[in-house]
């Protein structure tokens, strides 16, 4: 990501019609001035949107740079549309596969009538519309500027698809652990599970919004016959957010069935402790019956008293774990008569 002065930064231009495409990387005050040249300048930007170069694209597009400045704070990296009356300001959410996680990254569209400008992290999300320019019969190189944002936008969006599919996955390994296992990892796991789909209900939220704006309100910049592009951006973005909400409503089951399979561990131990204390019930009152102090007891005389009591001992305690084995109580699975 860079940080350096707008002089000294460089942004990647691409100055298009239907029949011919510009491609360089330029200082960001040379790719600013190729505005107008063309049907439509893109000019893409890497790095932190701060004040100093909202400056240079503000006085170069006729826009208060103040006023971009303001609306970058107000937002806190949040999607959002403004309408600045010659130009549309959009910031939208990247999402970032992080060890796992997500990541939102801000990126900032300042549409206008035949420019964009796009102020990103990192512009490895826009690799596949670049591809799309190169391809002089694409609808891209015969629209302008605003359908290059709705496919910047669309692209984006489905990288969210990807996201979410991560983390439906990412459920079901966990559902699959907590059958084979339960304990406090397993509950502190659903928690964070918990805060990831949350995370991404409060990422997907705000782009519906956006999207709204953009396919509703009427601007100077966004034609009526693109409205309907970001209307449909819209209804993408609304099963998006079914499907986070879907997920939503699962992370509730996850805990229940937390709570049955720890119920039903519990059982198993109840059900194994309560087997051995049937067995050696019989034991202790057999061995209870011969160690009364009586002095006419005939088999405390008998050479073989103690053999026969084990055996009789033995006998019993093997007789009602071969009882128990049939009816299937030793098992986890009840055998049926």
């Amino acid at each position: 990501m860079s940080d350096a002065p707008p002089a000294e930064r460089s942004a990647r231009l691409f100055s298009y019609d239907d029949k011919e495409l510009d491609k360089s990387e330029v200082a960001i005050e040379e790719a600013m001035n190729a505005i107008g040249r063309r049907k439509v300048a893109w000019i893409s930007i890497s790095g932190k949107a701060d004040h100093t170069l909202l400056e240079t694209i503000g006085g170069r597009a006729g826009v208060d740079p103040y006023e971009l400045a303001s609306v970058v704070e107000f937002s806190r990296g949040r999607a959002r549309v403004e309408d600045l009356g010659s130009a549309v300001f959009v910031i939208w959410s990247t999402p970032r596969k992080m060890d796992g996680d997500m990541e939102e990254h801000p990126a900032y569209f300042l549409l206008g009538p035949d420019y964009l400008i796009s102020v990103q992290d990192e512009d490895d999300h826009y690799e596949a519309v670049i591809g799309r320019l190169g391809n002089e019969r694409s609808r891209l190189r015969r629209s302008g500027p605003g359908f290059l944002l709705y496919a910047i936008l669309s692209s984006i969006t489905e990288e969210f698809f990807d996201r979410v599919e991560d983390l439906s996955d990412a459920i079901s390994r966990l559902e699959d652990s907590i059958m084979d296992r339960s304990g406090r990892s397993a509950l502190s796991e659903i928690g964070h599970m918990r805060d990831r789909v949350a995370s991404m209900w409060k990422a997907v939220r705000p782009l519906r919004e956006a999207a709204g704006a953009l396919s509703e309100r009427q601007n100077s910049v966004v034609r009526a016959g693109e409205r309907m592009y970001f209307a449909e951006l819209l209804s993408i973005l609304d099963l998006l957010l079914h499907e986070v909400d879907s997920l939503n409503q699962i992370v509730p089951q996850l805990i229940d069935l937390y709570e049955n399979n720890t119920s039903r561990q519990l059982n198993q131990i109840v059900k194994v402790l309560t087997v051995f204390s049937v067995v050696f019930t019989p034991l202790t009152l057999i061995a209870a019956i011969y160690g009364m102090n009586f002095e006419h007891m005939p088999e405390l005389e008998h050479d073989l008293g103690y053999p026969l009591a084990l055996m009789l001992m033995f006998l019993v305690s093997a007789s009602m774990l071969l009882y128990f084995y049939r009816k299937g109580w030793l098992s986890s699975e009840e055998k049926r008569d």
